[in-house]
């Protein structure tokens, strides 16, 4: 089954009416960055969601285990307090970075030492250690520049840590992948989807030529098609909504809303 959410790129004064616009267009969940989650009180966006009957459908930290023993530690910190932030917001999923996917030099799959894949192995184990007695699940966002970049780093990550309760948030296009190539490989395994589109294949993966889910390169009914018959049950979130500054992200909002929304109906059956 597949539920819709919108990645919140608004402004955080403009949180209840943006809640609440996001749930008349017929999103069933909104994701959280920091910016949000810790700056409102928690309280009140599980107020103002209920209120709207919109889930929190993930909340997304930064964690960094691969630059050094104070990352490290930090990131056990933040682990702390964004348990404490699901445990509040009705248990959704964690995401999960390996280390910095801006602002500094990235540490990708293909450059990172033997060392550096065991600190963040044991990190995300820590982790989901200390999320299981909650419920919670924890999810490795598929980024460039971080140890699940493609599909064997992906899949060496989930098979060294482990845990029942770790799985992929799929973002599409990987490194040097075919996308459909990439779906089966890490289909079965995937939790969470972030949806981004491109108006063409050159600039697939970068922040140009962003464009509406519904009309880029990428075949979203096809994938989340194949997605469920490898049995995802999940959201899709609607990503870098402002598309680079090509679009007003109320525009995206509502033209991948009404998308994800036709296939929603078509495909939930």
């Amino acid at each position: 089954m597949i539920k819709s959410a919108f990645c919140y790129i608004f402004k955080v004064e403009d949180f209840d009416q943006a809640v609440a616009k996001l749930a008349s267009l017929g999103y069933d969940g909104v994701e959280l960055w920091p910016q949000v989650v810790e700056v409102i009180p928690i309280e009140h966006i599980k107020e103002m969601l209920d209120a709207n009957k919109i889930a929190c459908a993930q909340i997304c930290p930064y964690f960094n285990f691969v630059e050094g023993k104070e990352l490290w530690d930090k990131s056990m910190e933040i682990a702390s307090r964004y348990i404490d932030y699901a445990v509040k917001l009705g248990n959704p999923l964690i995401r999960v970075f390996t280390g910095r996917v801006w602002g500094g030099p990235a540490v990708g799959a293909h450059v990172a030492t033997e060392e550096q894949w065991s600190a963040a192995i044991e990190g995300i184990k820590k982790i989901c250690d200390m999320a299981a007695p909650h419920g919670l699940r924890l999810a490795l966002e598929c980024h460039r520049g971080t140890l699940m970049e493609d599909s064997p780093s992906a899949l060496r990550l989930l098979r060294e840590v482990d845990k029942p309760n770790l799985g992929l948030n799929l973002q599409l296009p990987l490194l040097n992948e075919d996308v459909d190539y990439s779906v089966e490989q890490v289909g079965k395994y995937t939790i969470h989807m972030h949806a981004n589109n491109w108006s063409d294949r050159e600039s697939m993966g970068q922040d140009k030529n962003l464009t509406f889910v519904r009309d880029g390169v990428i075949d979203y009914n096809k994938v989340i098609r194949r997605l469920l018959k490898l049995g995802f049950d999940g959201y899709v979130s609607i990503e870098h909504a402002n598309h680079a500054g090509a679009h007003d992200p109320w525009l995206t909002a509502e033209v991948d809303g009404a998308y994800l929304n036709e296939l929603k109906s078509a495909l939930n059956k």
